[in-house]
């Protein structure tokens, strides 16, 4: 190789190197200066504009449960009010601990948790609550060992006891093991032992620990907004009747009776239909839980209650529906007839449910509209909404052209063929249907 290509191929390689150079320091450079990640923050006027309110809770008597097959708790209904009072849809995440909920709070699941503190801090709101910790025995006799869900700061006057803190269960749970007999004692929020007190009048309350807390509401760091309105609305609400009766109820009366039969805690029963429904539900695809909800909001699981439009049964069917869905020999006393039929009737309008609605939240929705109101008058708000969305794929759409059906620039359009009716009655009835279905969702085994 002669003396110029030796030469031309090294500034070939040299430039060659260069150019790998800087395109590596290039790279480290974009790597080593990429912008920031945006921080996001859920705050107030987020959850308003999404609508919906995010909260965790604790299955338990005076928090949160199902009884008597209603959706139950001190803490679920005030934030039902509030959330009603800000035009929110309210949406519950089970936390069997506060440990538990603390995640879900930082990992931006929920947006507001239930805390029992002695402190107070710039996330948490005015109290709610006071509330004692005590010792719930089976005995008289305190036993050496005491159970705790998470250490909390506390102080015992009995000496020499042992204090084992768990975390995997929540309190209902461990005051029901001491109610079973699984363990002697344990500590406990004076609220939940005076309901177990009540329903095992055999366990003893001891208070010989001392530590007062207070019940208040935590918000992440980021949602001052939202701390502010939560503030504000509990500075008026904890003033009112309201309020003060709902305190009685839970803390003082004591209504719930956890051994009961139909509570959620104890054997995860919605009533004495249980598995009737579970059966014929079956037939239609639908959880059991949907129709069981459908079934309280009609008759509260009464066979034989009637209506004066002639509605009767458990799924309030009106003679007409028996003659399209019952045999004519059948006795439509029987609750078995009052079903199969029910559930035809529900078949019946799921399959006539326009094929445009493919969104299977939507399509619930629309069949218990129908179910309500008529299959006629659903039609009719179907038709209105495509008239003035073409979008029936949202629930939104379809309750507000229901509810203008009592309106007469709508109920007068020529698309309209069932007249006048009063959609926000439908639009109630079946909101209802579908939130407490979440709630049996939550607590009741599937």
């Amino acid at each position: 190789m002669d003396t110029n290509a030796r030469i031309s191929r090294l500034i070939v390689v040299s430039v060659l190197s260069i150019l790998a150079v800087v395109s590596f320091v290039k790279i480290f450079i974009d790597e080593s200066t990429e912008e920031p990640t945006e921080i996001i923050f859920h705050d107030y006027n987020e959850i308003l504009e999404s609508g919906i309110l995010n909260v965790a809770l604790s299955e338990n008597a005076t928090e949160y449960c199902i009884f008597n097959a209603n959706p139950r708790g001190f803490q679920l209904e005030a934030f039902n009010d509030f959330a009603t009072a800000h035009g929110l849809e309210l949406n519950v995440i089970i936390a069997n601990t506060e440990k538990e909920a603390e995640k879900l709070l930082a990992e931006e699941q929920c947006d507001i948790i239930v805390k029992h503190t002695t402190l107070s801090d710039s996330c948490s709101s005015e109290p709610l609550l006071n509330s004692n910790l005590v010792i719930l025995s089976r005995t008289k006799e305190i036993s050496d060992t005491l159970y705790i869900i998470g250490m909390q700061n506390f102080c015992i006057k009995n000496k020499g006891k042992t204090i084992i803190s768990i975390d995997n269960i929540s309190s209902e749970k461990l005051a029901r093991k001491i109610a079973s007999g699984e363990i002697s004692s344990a500590i406990c929020d004076s609220a939940l032992a005076l309901t177990y007190q009540k329903a095992y009048p055999r366990l003893v309350i001891d208070t010989s620990i001392c530590l007062a807390r207070q019940i208040r509401w935590k918000t992440r760091p980021e949602s001052k907004a939202l701390l502010d309105t939560i503030n504000s609305w509990l500075s008026r609400e904890k003033e009112t009747k309201h309020f003060k009766l709902r305190h009685e109820i839970y803390y003082s009366y004591i209504n719930i009776n956890v051994s009961g039969k139909y509570y959620s805690g104890n054997n995860g029963q919605i009533s004495a239909y249980d598995e009737l429904i579970k059966r014929h539900s079956k037939k239609l695809g639908w959880d059991w839980r949907l129709i069981a909800s459908l079934i309280c909001e009609e008759s509260r699981f009464n066979p034989n209650i009637s209506n004066p439009s002639g509605a009767y049964g458990l799924m309030q069917l009106m003679p007409s529906a028996y003659q399209k869905f019952a045999h004519d020999s059948a006795d439509i006393s029987n609750p078995d007839v009052q079903m199969s039929a029910g559930i035809k009737h529900v078949d019946y309008l799921k399959k006539h449910t326009p094929e445009t609605i493919t969104d299977t939240s939507v399509i619930v929705r629309y069949v218990l509209m129908g179910y309500n109101a008529g299959h006629g008058h659903s039609e009719d708000a179907y038709a209105l909404t495509m008239k003035h969305t073409g979008n029936p794929n949202s629930w939104k759409n379809l309750a507000k052209y229901m509810e203008h059906l009592n309106d007469r620039e709508f109920y007068t359009d020529p698309d309209v063929k069932c007249g006048k009716y009063k959609g926000s009655r439908t639009v109630a009835f079946t909101n209802s249907v579908v939130s407490r279905y979440k709630h049996y969702r939550n607590l009741i085994i599937e």
